[in-house]
């Protein structure tokens, strides 16, 4: 097993701490679980790629520890009040899309696309709100900020899909 993919093991690990301190209100211990967790995020694909160690497992297990570390982290929130349940639904229309999306992509083509700067831009955006959830009394404009940003995205990857469906095929002119 590569460092890069016991890094994405580490942070599913972390996620049930994460969530269970932020439901019961420990916020401190909840946010050093979710920073333990985002923290390998950031360290997993660098060290993939800089130790060549990209695997194609790495590449499906760690788009899923972050959905799930998100997730787990929204969902407390959403539990004590500080976003609405309407907004967890929000954020998680674009993620179920890129999912199906992705599984379409691999069921279809055998392809396991990485992520592209709309994403990676979501994805700081979604870290910031989780971060500003906890700190912050503006938590929850973060978080829509984050829902926007994720819904830009998801239409990114569905118009890039769809251009990708939708060239000439043999035989025909546009």
């Amino acid at each position: 097993m590569t460092l890069a993919n016991c890094l994405t093991f580490l942070r599913f690990a972390a996620t049930g701490p994460a969530v269970y301190f932020t439901v019961r209100g420990a916020l401190p211990l909840g946010f050093g679980f979710f920073l333990l967790g985002f923290t390998t995020d950031l360290l997993d694909g660098y060290l993939a790629r800089t130790r060549r160690e990209v695997t194609p497992v790495g590449k499906v297990l760690d788009p899923a520890a972050d959905k799930l570390l998100f997730l787990g982290v929204f969902a407390s929130f959403a539990v004590l009040g500080r976003i609405s349940w309407e907004a967890l639904v929000g954020y998680l229309v674009p993620q179920l899309g890129l999912g199906i999306g992705a599984a379409y992509l691999y069921l279809k083509r055998r392809e396991i696309r990485s992520a592209e700067i709309p994403g990676k831009a979501a994805a700081g955006a979604t870290a910031l709100a989780a971060i500003a959830l906890y700190w912050s009394p503006w938590g929850e404009s973060f978080f829509w900020a984050a829902v926007g940003a994720n819904f830009l995205s998801g239409v990114y990857y569905l118009l890039k899909l769809l251009r990708a469906n939708g060239g000439a095929r043999e035989g025909e002119t546009r």
